[in-house]
């Protein structure tokens, strides 16, 4: 069992993050890595934020605010940044099957995608300014697991359409197991480092991500790995977001 947790979780950081040793996976490597979002988002969290609660610019929150969102783009070599911009392209666009999909696999990034990474980029910036300013920076950790564990959820919830290649591997270990013992965590987890106000207020502001993101991936024939990173990014707002309601 041990054993099966650590190659899982090593798969995991290495597909998601720079800090695991880069490695050709197979499909049931890649669909058992979402029973590991959680522990992957504990890990990211503890990293970025480390350097900032152990006294790192210390007396000039904004600087620790830039740095902080700076090193989570960098750690995740900015994968989840890339979905959220190009759900916003497709959504923006108002348009409808073949050609959603085509604008949301377009590596270019359109005028939509291009507002929802600076007000995504901003909006993270200023709450981690605020967080650190109030001393609260241990809801920096909590964020990076909220917005993982909600992509398992959204997973759960939704089929891949019939173009998805990688989409469809994730979502085959987002099984109904692994969506309840990641939300538990999730809970445990944001309940003991913000409160139980915040995590309930985090989980009302992801239930209502999930159910837009939800509304439109019945409107174009199910979810990609586009949309997983688009809710990663989605949760962590939310998360930074509830503590300060």
């Amino acid at each position: 069992m041990q054993i099966r947790f650590w190659n899982e979780y090593t798969t995991a950081l290495s597909f998601m993050t720079r800090l695991g040793s880069p490695r050709m996976c197979t499909n049931e490597e890649i669909a058992a890595t979402m029973r590991q979002f959680f522990a992957v988002g504990l890990t990211v969290g503890i990293v970025i934020t480390l350097p900032f609660a152990v006294g790192a610019f210390s007396h000039h929150p904004w600087v620790q605010a830039w740095l902080w969102v700076f090193l989570s783009i960098w750690v995740t070599r900015a994968l989840h940044w890339d979905g959220w911009a190009d759900i916003w392209d497709g959504w923006g666009s108002c348009a409808q099957g073949e050609r959603f999909w085509e604008i949301v696999k377009d590596s270019r990034v359109g005028a939509f995608g291009a507002i929802a990474m600076v007000i995504g980029i901003l909006g993270q910036t200023i709450l981690a300014h605020e967080l650190f300013a109030t001393s609260n920076w241990q809801v920096l950790i909590f964020a990076p697991i909220a917005g993982r564990v909600a992509s398992v959820i959204i997973g759960h919830l939704s089929d891949a359409p019939k173009s998805s290649t990688q989409g469809r591997l994730f979502l085959q270990g987002a099984t109904r197991q692994t969506v309840v013992i990641q939300t538990t965590l999730a809970v445990i987890t944001g309940t003991i480092l913000c409160g139980l106000l915040p995590t309930l207020y985090t989980t009302l502001l992801c239930a209502l991500m999930l159910w837009s993101y939800l509304r439109l991936a019945k409107l174009q024939g199910g979810i990609n790995g586009d949309f997983l990173g688009a809710t990663v990014i989605g949760g962590e707002l939310a998360a930074m977001l509830a503590f300060l309601i």
